[in-house]
């Protein structure tokens, strides 16, 4: 679905990047490591036992936050209707708060699942805020263009700082290798009913 813009930029304010932050449960942090292990269908989780195969290795935690959650779910909205996606939205999902050290990454993936949620929910909105530039690498790339391209995807190094990226949930993207520093940011998935 490639109606309306390809993807919106905004700066998120201030005092909602400090309190999303403020709610951030940093000792979370190294104990979930080992769920940010992703990987991209069952037969390379079994590879994975190797060392090989994962497509995602990072540092995250996750932001329960009623209210915080209320203010991207306001701001998604926002986007929506000036993106001209329209989607039919009506929720969101625990903001992801993650780190990415040297060498980790996360591979080409999508954020919209094969199958619904069991309340008939999916992914329709995605959006990822910079929140820091002191590190190299980290490149954060979206697909955008058709086969025809020489390059399908855009590349954004960094953003100024607290600048979010929204996107559909069914565009490719990916977050390259960090190679110095530490890459930090929020990660946040918009829901709406299936689409029909």
């Amino acid at each position: 679905m490639r109606y309306g813009n390809l993807f919106k930029t905004i700066k998120i304010s201030d005092s909602l990047i400090k309190e999303t932050i403020d709610n951030i449960n940093f000792n979370l942090i190294e104990e979930d490591t080992a769920k940010a292990q992703m990987y991209n269908n069952i037969s390379e989780r079994k590879k994975s036992k190797s060392g090989t195969a994962t497509i995602r290795s990072n540092k995250v935690t996750f932001i329960h936050n009623e209210k915080i959650l209320s203010q991207y779910l306001k701001l998604s909205r926002e986007i929506n209707e000036v993106a001209d996606w329209d989607f039919d939205i009506d929720g969101i999902e625990p903001l992801q708060y993650g780190e990415y050290h040297k060498s980790q990454e996360y591979g080409w993936h999508i954020d919209q699942h094969n199958k619904a949620y069991v309340n008939k929910q999916v992914r329709k909105i995605s959006f990822s805020v910079f929140l820091n530039d002191n590190y190299t690498g980290g490149e954060f790339d979206l697909e955008l263009y058709n086969p025809n391209n020489d390059c399908r995807y855009d590349t954004f190094s960094k953003l100024p700082l607290n600048t979010a990226i929204f996107f559909k949930s069914d565009y490719w993207h990916r977050v390259r290798p960090v190679t110095n520093g530490i890459r930090k940011s929020i990660v946040g998935w918009v829901l709406g009913p299936k689409m029909k």
